[in-house]
């Protein structure tokens, strides 16, 4: 893959770490390589150039990294960024949690000095990460394209599958949005869904197309669905309009889905916008025979309350804490104890964000039900994950 990264800055108080992270750059072939030692300095170079990749040290006596982070959130700094420290793991694990919470890209965190071993592998992800981010680029599409692509049917359903880790059998899918342009281009959610999100109407709308769309799909497959659950994403304003249960409630019915075999998925966050309003709603679906699932479980600051107060059936763990569950020690404690906590409250637990067979094997042995994610497939077409998957195959050969 070509080189990716064309522009670095490294930003640290030590002028020998600049010097020979500097010099290691430029013997590896990157030339233009800028250097700050604080964070005035590297405010100083980003309001002159623009970087691919930041070397941020955190602790520097004027203007440190905290500050540098604040300062690139601010700017919507498109770039990457590896976090240096002579610190602990643990202080730069929750520097990574907060520089992802201000929506930055976060390459690596190291502890200084780095090895050369260490620096090409850095680069070399570096490098694919934007080349990745380059190909799926797109624009995020004003409200009008999303008005027309609506009109005229460019709408489809994606479904990701959700694995019962005990059989190994496909359990349930989770239906996911995307539209074609007229060229036939996929578009990925972070081009349309920030445009809808701002438009309640348009919000109501989309959603009701891709359900729709969704249920047909699985009526015309119907053959070989059997008694799969079909997983729904359901925004809290959608929920905001009291007309959605008893409309979802007719099209399961026209679709000649059973209401226990539709799981509406609301996110934790979602979940603060009004409580007592989403809460009626969702005991409404509840009473209609709906399963409810709470999503991005641990991400929000209400996990206990919301749990203790509306009738979950399923419980989903944000796959950030999945992902890194086999060697981040904080990551294994709150997907041990959401899974215990599950258990207890006699709810169905799954998994997102399972990319290896590793982290599949360790879920399974600490009582996980259900397994979501790239190790089992993308979300993809109907017709692709059916020839992937059967709903009685053990499991699929791609895997």
């Amino acid at each position: 893959m070509q080189n990716a990264i064309n522009s670095i800055l490294v930003v640290d108080d030590q002028q020998v770490v600049r010097h020979t992270l500097c010099l290691c750059l430029r013997n590896i072939g990157y030339s233009d390589v800028a250097q700050a030692e604080n964070g005035s300095e590297a405010k100083a170079c980003l309001n002159k150039h623009a970087f691919d990749l930041i070397f941020l040290d955190l602790n520097m006596p004027v203007e440190d990294g905290f500050s540098v982070l604040k300062y690139l959130a601010a700017v919507d700094f498109k770039g990457l960024i590896v976090l240096l420290s002579s610190e602990d793991e643990a202080l730069l694990e929750s520097t990574t949690n907060l520089a992802r919470q201000y929506k930055l890209e976060i390459l690596g965190c190291v502890q200084k000095p780095i090895g050369i071993g260490v620096l090409k592998d850095l680069l070399a992800r570096g490098s694919e990460h934007i080349q990745l981010k380059h190909n799926r680029f797109v624009d995020e599409i004003t409200k009008e394209q999303i008005v027309n692509l609506l009109d005229n049917n460019h709408h489809c359903a994606f479904f990701q599958p959700q694995i019962d880790l005990t059989k190994h059998q496909l359990k349930g899918l989770e239906v996911l949005a995307r539209f074609k342009n007229v060229n036939g281009q996929l578009l990925f959610p972070d081009s349309f869904i920030p445009t809808i999100e701002r438009d309640a109407g348009l919000m109501m709308r989309f959603t009701r197309a891709i359900i729709c769309d969704a249920f047909e799909q699985m009526t015309r497959f119907g053959h070989l669905m059997d008694e799969l659950t079909i997983a729904l994403n359901i925004s809290g304003k959608v929920l905001n309009d009291d007309s959605f249960p008893a409309w979802l409630k007719e099209q399961a019915e026209m679709a000649g889905l059973a209401p226990n075999r539709v799981i509406c998925e609301l996110t934790e966050t979602a979940l603060n916008d009004d409580p007592n309003a989403l809460s009626t709603q969702m005991l409404r679906l509840r009473m209609m025979g709906f399963r409810l699932s709470i999503d991005d479980f641990g991400t929000g600051y209400s996990s206990m309350e919301q749990l203790h107060r509306l009738p979950f059936h399923e419980l989903k763990i944000d796959k950030q804490f999945v992902f890194n569950c086999l060697n981040n020690p904080k990551s294994a404690a709150i997907v041990e104890q959401s899974i215990k906590l599950a258990t207890a409250m006699k709810m169905e637990v799954v998994a997102e964000g399972i990319e290896c067979l590793n982290t599949e094997m360790y879920l399974k042995s600490i009582g996980c039900h259900i397994g979501q994610g790239f190790y089992y497939s993308k979300a993809v077409e109907m017709d692709e994950l059916l020839a992937q998957w059967k709903p009685t195959q053990m499991i699929c050969s791609e895997v």
